[in-house]
């Protein structure tokens, strides 16, 4: 397990340097251990920090899958990952000689009619709020607004809403509600969160 002070979504990607002793345990054993498996779960930290631990993590999180990785000699690397699926923490292990636990894989949401034309309504929205956004800076709105096109809704609308939310300014706890979310419609209500607190940023011009 690593704890990060960011949740990791679903498909979105993310770049670590692994300096720490526990970490470049952790990297070699999901790499070349006996049960080697090149992912590792990654949960959002609610106190204290990522370095040298102590911390206090939440419980739902995402798999990182390890997609490329450039080590050196003593054991500290680059990598780069991608979240996969999400999982529920059902037991915190001892952290030696790393974070461990024991974890159960959540289902994907399931996304009703109504769901999808929420979804599409709230892609609408954005568009409009990042038109803004642009234009407010004399700058093209297309290429932003092309980052919420609506196209995959119908065949991948999970994807879509985290792909919304990671292309939002969104803080951790923002980021963490639609990880936690039950179903679809709690995950909704965590997209019209992220987008009401971009028109808030813009509002007051930050």
């Amino acid at each position: 397990m690593f704890p990060l002070g960011t949740a990791l979504l679903p498909g979105e990607p993310l770049p670590l340097r692994i300096f720490e002793p526990r970490y470049r345990a952790m990297l070699g054993d999901c790499l070349d251990g006996p049960d080697a498996d090149a992912r590792f779960g990654v949960v959002l930290i609610a106190r204290g920090s990522e370095v040298g631990g102590g911390d206090v993590r939440h419980d739902v999180g995402t798999f990182a899958a390890i997609d490329a990785v450039d080590r050196l000699p003593d054991g500290r690397a680059t990598v780069v990952c991608s979240g996969t699926a999400r999982f529920r923490v059902v037991e915190w292990l001892p952290d030696d000689p790393y974070p461990r636990a024991r974890v159960q894989t959540l289902a994907d949401l399931e996304f009703t009619d109504a769901a999808h034309t929420r979804l599409r309504d709230q892609g609408a929205r954005i568009r409009e709020l990042v038109g803004d956004f642009a234009r407010a800076r004399d700058v093209d709105p297309a290429e932003l607004q092309a980052i919420f096109d609506d196209s995959s809704v119908d065949a991948d609308p999970v994807r879509t809403l985290y792909r919304w939310v990671a292309s939002l300014p969104a803080g951790p706890l923002d980021r963490q509600r639609l990880l936690e979310a039950a179903d679809a419609d709690a995950a909704l209500d965590a997209l019209t969160e992220a987008a009401e607190g971009f028109a808030a940023r813009m509002q007051f011009g930050a």
